[in-house]
């Protein structure tokens, strides 16, 4: 009878022991872009990763371990043509293909980023009222008066364990997007709001986790900094005391999970073509768990099965995107090659300057390449596609009001990125810094000019005229930009400031699409006015050796 009971004592003890221990797996994704299928649709081949395969990821992990907390870091809604078709244009206005699949996934708690404003408050709303799990931006003030459904913060439990969730959107949204479409909201410091949030959720929670949508300003090895820190505050909110695991996004870095201080980070990449997965040791002490231990790493997507719900939620319109994008709008007589910083004027940022010019009524057009990596849109028949190609982003035109003297120093700042030339082989190589993205090296239509890429920065640009007539540094200019720059992006000088002389509010991938279908044919070409003009030193040839006799 006493061994009976000695083993029944045991065996009544056996969850209390187990119970002292627990892993709890956080999988995180960020800056999906709408990468709802498997499918680049605008380039017409597989694509590395989508939100249908992290579904089924994320259902195979959660099946092993229910103490699963499945979390996302913002630009989920913007990035491509089903998510433009489903929640803006004609095609399928109100869905949004990216929520309906996130619903699937079945995430708990994803952060606002910087693109869900892209199309303005009324599109956001109506996006987030179609998720059924909650949206965060800690501190984000005028919420209430602007509608939207965000919260700060959340505590999801998980077998016992209570785990807290930031979320922290990023500040500099005031200076990408135009004010239509975020005000009233006022967007606070993200390092006071956890300061003055985590402590707090530290008393209430046995593991706290911060996912912002914000990359790092400084080297995660050498802590240097790297000159962003008006987007980026990873680093400093991972020297935060009280942190167990800081989720990042927005600069599409894939950094798998690491320590910075004492605290656990990581980055997902780009396209939902990885998830971070992070699992954390936590034991019980007294009536709390804490976190004694880690292990993490960032798993690719590409090799995982599309989810046959995704597919099925989204499959009606897709057909309706494919549709759109396949349809006939004329003839491109010629080749048109895509993508990359052009090393003389290119005939793809001249085709943006032509309709941006033409939209506008302005004498004259700033324009970056925008399109993502390098291709080529063969000769033939002229589609939707091209514009998609040719301008990912969903931004609206702006004519500002320049001197001659402010248009300088803005041409100063789109070529400051040069960092030297290479002639040890001919043609020579233009060097230009890795760290400045392609979309900020601006050309300038409507005027002719040089630029000297081996000048000191700012004192670059040569010959700047209009016609046959120098521009005057006290000339009043009318030049149309994007709404990207206007808000202030890419840190040009003076455009944010500049008098608006007015707005085009249609989406430029709209504008591009009437464009091509109003000319019927385009044959792509360059204006050639504008170019690289490195000096040159005079040398004397070497004389010819004398006829043998």
């Amino acid at each position: 009878m006493r061994r009976l009971a000695a083993l029944l004592l045991l065996v009544l003890a056996a969850p209390a022991i187990a119970a002292k221990s627990a892993t709890v797996t956080v999988l995180y994704t960020s800056d999906m872009h709408a990468r709802v299928l498997p499918v680049d649709d605008v380039r017409e081949r597989p694509a590395d990763g989508s939100v249908a395969q992290v579904a089924t990821l994320v259902a195979r992990l959660r099946a092993a371990n229910p103490r699963t907390v499945v979390l996302d870091g913002g630009d989920a809604i913007q990035g491509t043509p089903l998510g433009y078709y489903g929640i803006v244009a004609p095609v399928g206005p109100g869905f949004d293909p990216t929520i309906a699949a996130m619903n699937l996934v079945g995430y708990d708690a994803a952060v606002l980023g910087n693109h869900e404003f892209n199309f303005g408050l009324a599109v956001l709303r109506r996006s987030l009222e179609q998720s059924r799990f909650p949206w965060l931006a800690a501190g984000l003030g005028g919420v209430a008066e602007a509608k939207l459904p965000v919260g700060d913060e959340l505590i999801l439990e998980r077998g016992g364990v209570r785990i807290a969730v930031l979320g922290l959107t990023n500040p500099n949204i005031p200076n990408w997007d135009p004010p239509s479409h975020w005000r009233p909201l006022e967007f606070p410091d993200p390092i006071e709001v956890a300061k003055a949030r985590v402590p707090r959720l530290r008393e209430r929670a046995d593991v706290v986790v911060v996912v912002a949508h914000t990359g790092f300003e400084r080297d995660l090895d050498t802590g240097e900094a790297n000159g962003t820190d008006y987007e980026n505050f990873g680093w400093r909110l991972a020297r935060l005391p009280g942190i167990d695991v800081l989720l990042t996004g927005h600069a599409h870095r894939n950094v798998p999970p690491r320590l910075v201080g004492t605290t656990v980070v990581a980055q997902p990449g780009r396209w939902a073509d990885t998830v971070t997965r992070i699992d954390l040791r936590v034991e019980r002490q007294g009536r709390r768990w804490k976190v004694v231990g880690w292990e993490g790493t960032n798993l690719k997507t590409a090799g995982e099965t599309a989810d046959e719900r995704v597919l099925a939620a989204v499959g009606d319109l897709h057909a309706r995107t494919l549709a759109e994008l396949s349809r006939p709008l004329g003839t491109l007589a010629a080749p048109l090659p895509i993508g990359g910083v052009p090393t003389a004027d290119d005939a793809s940022v001249d085709l943006i300057h032509a309709v941006q010019l033409e939209a506008s009524g302005a004498r004259l057009s700033l324009a970056a390449p925008l399109a993502a990596g390098r291709a080529e849109t063969p000769a033939g028949p002229l589609t939707p596609r091209l514009a998609h190609r040719l301008y990912p982003y969903p931004n609206t035109l702006v004519v500002v009001r320049l001197t001659g003297a402010q248009l300088k120093d803005v041409l100063e700042h789109a070529v400051r990125g040069w960092v030297g030339m290479d002639c040890a082989k001919l043609p020579c190589t233009l060097l230009r810094n890795p760290q400045l993205p392609s979309y900020n090296y601006d050309t300038l239509e409507g005027a002719s000019y040089l630029v000297d890429p081996t000048a000191p920065v700012g004192s670059r640009v040569r010959g700047l005229s209009i016609g046959n007539r120098p521009v005057a540094a006290t000339d009043t200019l009318e030049v149309v930009i994007n709404s990207y720059r206007a808000a202030g992006g890419g840190v040009f000088p003076h455009l944010a400031d500049a008098p608006r002389v007015r707005e085009i509010d249609r989406p430029m991938v709209e504008l591009l699409v009437d464009h091509l279908a109003n000319r019927g044919t385009i044959t792509p070409a360059a204006t050639d006015n504008w170019a690289f003009a490195p000096p040159l030193l005079e040398t004397v040839a070497p004389a010819a050796p004398a006829p043998a006799n």
